[in-house]
């Protein structure tokens, strides 16, 4: 019980990287998958829903910034929005490398390749941060990471099988 665990938490804290952690503490294959899902499901709920609670903080309080602190320019005659030059949207987020990587994976593949492809990119934790930033629907981020968290486990399952049977570890 203590292996399971630890394997548990191995996989809340690192994600798919933790398969070969439950497997070198002696536990079955399937037991290991299980392990590593739960904990790494678990990392995604708290990550997403953590991070569209900053993002929405961040957003209102950029939206207060801005408006107060922005000049207020009337179109000709003075009537009209006023004109100010600030990037909102898509554009605004995650200008940062990571995040245009993010948005191209996104952008050409929907969250659905995003959520398989993901763990692989940008890890567990940054898939979820990154996803939940871009403003992808929690529920559809959530629902697509755990299938591609649980593709890569499995991958990372036999790998590690076959590598520790190689080199004749475990």
């Amino acid at each position: 019980m203590g292996r399971f665990v630890w394997t548990l938490l191995a996989g809340f804290a690192l994600g798919t990287p933790a398969v070969p952690v439950g497997l070198s503490l002696s536990l079955p294959g399937p037991v290991t998958l299980v392990a590593v899902l739960v904990g790494a499901a678990c990392c995604v709920v708290f990550a997403v829903f953590a991070m569209e609670r900053v993002r929405l903080r961040w957003q209102s309080w950029r939206a207060r910034r801005n408006s107060a602190a922005a000049p207020v320019v009337f179109a000709k005659g003075g009537d009209g929005p006023p004109a100010v030059g600030v990037a909102t949207g898509d554009d605004a987020r995650l200008s940062g490398g990571a995040g245009r990587r993010a948005r191209r994976v996104l952008d050409r593949y929907g969250v659905v390749g995003f959520g398989i492809a993901g763990p692989a990119l940008f890890g567990t934790w940054g898939s979820a941060l990154l996803g939940a930033a871009l403003g992808i629907p929690r529920w559809r981020l959530i629902r697509w990471l755990t299938a591609g968290i649980a593709l890569w486990c499995t991958v990372l399952l036999f790998a590690s099988n076959a590598a520790f049977a190689v080199f004749g570890i475990g």
